[in-house]
């Protein structure tokens, strides 16, 4: 056997290549699997009926706040710790698993193994009909976490191996001789197209040419082909992945072409705000959402937005803001001429519209935390409004278990006080709902709004401001709201009790993000990371629905605490916070909630 110029005298773990692929297949499925280990205890007693016990350990809370805590590095502040291990051990296991000594061209081939490991891994995430998601309960935002990683792993081996064969065949001079076998070459086509995908996924191209990433993707075909032609057992690790990538896209196909999906009602708002009744929408649980195509708009765009319903709901209600060049046109479309108030789109006939969705699962069982506080900026408020609603509704009626009323707190800031009226018939049906004699939820709304208000005022007036009028429940209040001191009246208010906090902010709007991060007390360090527009302050909560030219739905934090103790367990959806409540203090650390499917 021909000798490499690198004579390393490293051993492999397993002599076996099939069997270390093997090995380092099971490891990270495994790994992935502890996370739903985690997870499914809150949702078991759903399952069960039962109200279990909460667990407020210390030993659990000291282990949730060293798990959410942000990154101490500077240059990944937006990441958490939680992030970071996942990382560092899923690169210990390829380092692991790909120890080898690099000194015959047969070593070579241990990288060939776990690129098709890898592979298999890749394909296995991001479906958005996933079941590691819909059973194992571990949110999107982590598994693309994988995906990504191990789409990066399966380039790196595959790298390895074909520039070392490569490296091999031109110093013996048999470079030319080989590539004239078809094998090769079909494995060479594959490693381009796997290429392709990899620059195409490059951030700068993500989020600049959304359509050239999302298309290119499909290359992942033709490296499958490769693959099945040139390596021997990548069936094994590549079939289940494949498998479930054709089944979810024959439900996408069904949810957009074979599925009775109508706009009932289209409104238009100030502020450039659209919103579309669609009828044939049915969401399972709280905050989904849908992959919207309008044709007049684009017969090749499909963007996330949140499904502002419940379950049960005989309409789903799509709130779109025109901040991008997309959404700007669909408020544009679906105008009237001559009519800035609403209906139907221009022409005669009804809006044709494509729904790809619901999707998504809970990151926390709002409806059986006692209290729940949303805290939301601009049209952040559309997934807020459906966790309230199904909160409020489910019980109105007296679905819930536990025998205990529920308390929703919502903390929402607007640019402008005629954008409050945005969602006000769903507020005023809710406050409705919870005012009733035998209701047993209570709802607090308080609106701050903060344009033409200079300065940190944090006035509690209510206010008409030059003359436009909030005619829907709450109190509206003028200024930046003060979340912290917020938080601690929620805390105050429903003493003992364990509360479900989500935050969700506009990316048009760093008010709200930062001043989180001042009022909660985030490290200086942290507070240095730019969001979207530039603004100080990490509290990164989730950019507007639309807004992103990349086509992903952005950031939610979500975070259980209780008013007795600090916060115990966080769910991780790729934004958490860590609050204690007894000291005002914490860190907030944020990410994209949803990367784009295929990324």
């Amino acid at each position: 056997m021909a000798t490499s110029p690198l004579h390393y005298s490293f051993r492999p773990v397993v002599s076996d290549r099939h069997t270390a692929a093997r090995a380092y297949f099971l490891c990270v499925i495994a790994m992935i699997l502890l996370e739903s280990m985690v997870r499914l205890p809150e949702y078991l007693p759903a399952f069960t009926k039962r109200r279990t016990q909460a667990n407020h350990s210390r030993p659990r809370i000291y282990l949730h706040k060293l798990l959410t805590l942000p990154s101490p590095l500077p240059f990944l502040t937006h990441h958490t710790v939680a992030s970071l291990l996942r990382c560092l051990v899923f690169t210990a296991l390829n380092i692991l698993w790909g120890w080898n000594r690099i000194r015959y061209s047969t070593d070579y081939q241990l990288y060939g193994w776990l690129t098709i490991a890898n592979a298999g891994l890749a394909l296995l995430l991001p479906t958005r009909n996933n079941l590691f998601s819909i059973i194992a309960r571990i949110p999107p935002p982590i598994l693309l976490n994988y995906h990504r990683w191990a789409g990066i792993a399966t380039v790196a081996h595959v790298s390895l191996h074909f520039g070392l064969t490569a490296a091999q065949y031109i110093q013996t001079s048999q470079f030319a001789t080989v590539v004239e076998n078809a094998r090769i070459r079909i494995g060479i086509l594959a490693w381009a197209a796997l290429a392709l995908i990899f620059l195409t996924s490059l951030r700068i191209i993500r989020r600049r040419a959304f359509e050239l990433f999302y298309y290119t993707h499909f290359a992942f075909l033709v490296f499958a082909a490769g693959a099945f032609y040139h390596a021997s057992h990548a069936l094994e690790f590549m079939l289940p992945g494949l498998a479930l990538w054709f089944v979810d896209r024959a439900v996408r196909i069904y949810y957009c072409f074979f599925r009775d999906v109508s706009v009932a009602e289209v409104t238009h708002g100030p502020g450039g705000m659209t919103k579309l009744k669609v009828e044939g929408i049915k969401t399972t649980c709280a905050a989904q959402m849908v992959w919207v195509q309008i044709p007049v708009v684009s017969r090749v765009n499909w963007h996330p937005f949140t499904v502002a319903s419940t379950p049960g709901d005989v309409t789903g209600t799509v709130a779109i803001r025109g901040l991008g060049g997309y959404t700007r046109r669909v408020a544009e479309r679906l105008e009237r001429p001559g009519q800035g108030g609403g209906g139907l789109a221009p022409g005669s006939g009804p809006v044709m519209i494509r729904i790809d969705g619901p999707y998504g699962v809970e990151p926390i069982p709002w409806a059986r935390y006692p209290v729940v506080a949303l805290v939301a900026g601009g049209i952040g408020i559309t997934p807020a409004i459906s966790i309230a609603s199904w909160v409020v509704k489910e019980a109105a009626r007296g679905a819930l278990a536990g025998g205990r009323g529920r308390h929703v707190h919502l903390l929402w800031s607007v640019a402008d006080i005629a954008h409050a009226g945005w969602f006000a018939d769903e507020l005023k049906s809710l406050a409705a709902l919870a005012s009733a004699p035998s209701s047993r939820v209570s709802l607090q709304i308080s609106i701050h709004v903060t344009g033409r208000v200079t300065g940190m005022v944090q006035e509690e007036q209510e206010m008409d401001l030059e003359g436009a009028k909030y005619e829907g429940p709450g109190e509206v209040h003028r200024g930046r709201p003060n979340v912290a001191a917020w938080l601690q009246q929620v805390k105050l208010a429903e003493p003992g009790c364990d509360v479900a906090l989500y935050l969700r902010r506009p990316a048009c709007d760093c008010s709200l993000g930062g001043l989180v991060g001042r009022n909660i007390g985030v490290p200086e360090s942290a507070q240095k990371q730019s969001l979207v527009t530039g603004g100080k302050g990490t509290a990164n909560l989730a950019p507007e629905e639309g807004a992103s030219q990349s086509g992903q739905p952005s950031g939610v934090e979500n975070v259980k605490m209780s008013s007795r103790q600090p916060v115990k367990h966080a769910v991780d959806s790729g934004a958490i916070a860590s609050w204690n409540p007894t000291r005002h203090t914490g860190t907030f650390s944020g990410s994209s909630w949803w990367s784009n499917m295929l990324r």
